[in-house]
């Protein structure tokens, strides 16, 4: 696959995080593909490594909890079957909670699908938002 088509799938993926469309997100991705947070999983309940059924949930579970969300690219770089994407990430609720992170992504494509993905973030921010939802019960 060429680079640029390499970046067109990868912001058709982008545009379904925003959208929260993980049914065509994940269409886009192979059946043996992997989303990784780069973080302990003995320290953060999603860190590591998910395969896709495992990343569709985490991305479900955490992104379908918000009443707004916007996913947002700021850069894309791409070479060979590696893209790389700066993002912001903003949502708000339930209630007037609100989250903020800049993720940045690497994506590996095979044969125009996503084939592994590796999402790197601030766990503050993610810890700062649950803390806002536990202040609220």
């Amino acid at each position: 696959m060429s680079v640029e088509l390499n970046k067109k799938i990868v912001l058709d993926a982008c545009r379904c995080i925003d959208d929260r469309d993980f049914a065509a997100l994940f269409d886009l991705m192979t059946d043996e593909g992997t989303w990784t947070y780069p973080i302990r999983s003995d320290r953060f309940r999603d860190g590591g490594r998910k395969d896709k059924d495992g990343a569709r949930a985490t991305l479900e579970g955490f992104l379908g909890g918000f009443v707004e969300f916007s996913f947002v690219v700021r850069s894309v770089t791409a070479e060979d079957d590696r893209v790389a994407v700066e993002a912001t990430a903003h949502g708000i609720g339930p209630g007037d909670a609100e989250y903020t992170n800049n993720p940045i992504l690497m994506f590996r494509l095979e044969d125009g699908q996503l084939a592994e993905v590796t999402e790197a973030l601030d766990p503050f921010e993610v810890l700062a938002y649950v803390e806002q939802l536990a202040d609220r019960q």
